[in-house]
């Protein structure tokens, strides 16, 4: 009789205790699954992410520097120590009509015909039937007269927030 109340009492604090738990095991195990699950959606958002990042890449290698560029680039301008023996210097040189720009390294005793001539290749403008003559070398500042000389004629002045933007324009 003491053991049935015993078992009694047992089964009325087991129903006071609320909703059963689970039992360690099946903490683990859920646990686990869960975890799974997580590692399984973080894997393929990495995997995407590394898709995008590539994709991107790619599409920015391939695409051009800016609208009007000729594609071609100048070639390599030597060494720094071989610039500073023959004082060769940089300068944009700008077609204003179309937006073309190519950087130029000039020297002081480089013509404005010289740099006529090669900033009508780099920018695209060299058809045969087009003479040097009909284009026109500026200084950005001051477009009503066009130079003549050579560059230390015309005190141009390496590229920087006070350099030499020259302004190539065709006009017949």
């Amino acid at each position: 009789s003491s053991l049935a109340r015993a078992i009694l009492c047992q089964a009325s604090l087991d129903r006071s205790a609320g909703p059963a738990t689970p039992s360690p095991a099946v903490l683990t195990w859920s646990a686990q699954r869960s975890f799974q699950e997580e590692m399984a959606r973080r894997s393929i958002l990495s995997v995407a992410a590394a898709a995008v990042m590539a994709l991107c890449l790619l599409r920015t290698s391939l695409a051009p520097s800016f609208a009007g560029s000729a594609g071609l680039q100048p070639a390599v301008r030597g060494s720094h120590v071989a610039l500073a023996a023959e004082k060769r210097f940089e300068v944009f040189v700008t077609n204003p009509s179309v937006g073309a720009r190519t950087r130029m390294m000039i020297s002081p005793s480089m013509t404005c015909a010289e740099i006529v001539e090669r900033g009508r290749k780099e920018l695209g403008f060299d058809q045969p039937w087009i003479n040097n003559e009909d284009f026109k070398l500026y200084k950005a500042e001051d477009e009503s007269t066009p130079l003549k000389g050579s560059v230390a004629d015309n005190e141009m002045k390496p590229w920087g927030p006070d350099g030499t933007e020259l302004h190539l324009i065709f006009q017949p």
